[in-house]
């Protein structure tokens, strides 16, 4: 994948102040699908409040590319809603369970809302169900979700 000039710059700027290998594989990529949910997670990783986040495990298949599924000890850039870096996560911990097996603590560390798996599993399924939808595949309580729990690494 090509990163755009200023995802490069910043991790230069992130390699050359943490003494990270430049060569360290990494990935780039904004929370959510608008550009004020991308800025409100964002800002809710740098604040603290969202060491964690949750997604379709059938939806990384679409590509056929099965090498794409999130792993522990990735590197991330999170992009604000215009693309722009805000800083840098890494995952700590990388689980694949049923919709219905997500935990009280998953959804609070998500950071979302009331921080509730009430709230939570409202807004994932209104999130995700379209998605679901528009490839023919069921989502219900077994559907396989990718959680990730993850570390503000940068900024510190």
């Amino acid at each position: 994948m090509t990163h755009s000039l200023a995802i490069q710059a910043y991790w230069q700027t992130f390699c050359t102040e943490t003494g990270t290998d430049p060569q360290t594989p990494y990935g780039a990529f904004a929370f959510g699908d608008t550009e004020a949910m991308a800025d409100e997670l964002a800002q809710l990783v740098l604040e603290g409040k969202k060491t964690g986040t949750s997604s379709g495990y059938q939806l990384y298949f679409l590509s056929g590319e099965t090498e794409v599924l999130p792993q522990a000890g990735q590197i991330d850039i999170i992009l604000d809603g215009r693309e722009q870096p805000i800083g840098v996560i890494q995952n700590v911990t990388v689980d694949v369970l049923p919709f219905k097996e997500v935990s009280d603590e998953q959804a609070y560390k998500e950071g979302e809302g009331d921080l509730t798996l009430d709230y939570w599993r409202r807004v994932h399924i209104k999130f995700w169900k379209p998605y679901y939808q528009e490839n023919n595949i069921t989502f219900n309580d077994e559907t396989p979700v990718v959680y990730e729990e993850f570390k503000l690494i940068y900024p510190s």
